[in-house]
């Protein structure tokens, strides 16, 4: 659980690190076998068939990875309000397999307010149960061991997100 946690925190890292850049982000597919670990650019037709692939993929795990995580741009409403976000879906694979799912809400630098990132919110929490602090206190290392992104996730950091 906790080299998922430092992988999930890597990887979304890097996709705050890529949406303060106006373009479109494309969703990414992080891995990490035996100690190794890739990144997959998810780039297709559309958004939607990008996603599809990353979940079959997830689904399949041709690599036959430890530990993936799937992460692309979309909207979560919370309390009636629509808003960017990022969505993470996060799979270990093995003796104890384990899927969870986060979501990170953001303002884009477009917006007069400029880019603001907020904190990560558990969407689906795959039986973690009472093991939530250790998880985020490794997700905290695996960000901070990502260091431009975790700069921009600090300066740009809104707790109202």
């Amino acid at each position: 659980m906790l080299a998922l946690a430092d992988l999930t925190g890597r990887f979304l890292a890097h996709s705050v690190w890529c949406v303060i850049d106006p373009e479109a982000f494309v969703p990414l597919l992080g891995h990490e076998k035996a100690g190794k670990r890739g990144l997959l650019r998810l780039k297709h037709s559309t958004l939607e068939e990008s996603v599809a692939a990353g979940r079959a993929w997830l689904e399949k795990n041709p690599d036959g990875v430890d530990r993936a995580v799937l992460v692309y741009d979309t909207f979560l409403t919370v309390g009636g309000l629509k808003t960017d976000a990022l969505f993470l879906r996060a799979v270990e694979y093995g003796e104890r397999p384990l899927t969870l799912e986060l979501g990170l809400r953001y303002r884009p630098s477009g917006t007069a307010e400029g880019f603001r990132v907020g904190s990560p919110k558990v969407l689906a929490d795959g039986g973690i149960g009472d093991q939530w602090d250790p998880f985020f206190a490794q997700f905290w290392k695996g960000v901070k061991s990502h260091a431009e992104a975790a700069k921009v996730w600090n300066d740009h950091l809104d707790d109202g997100l």
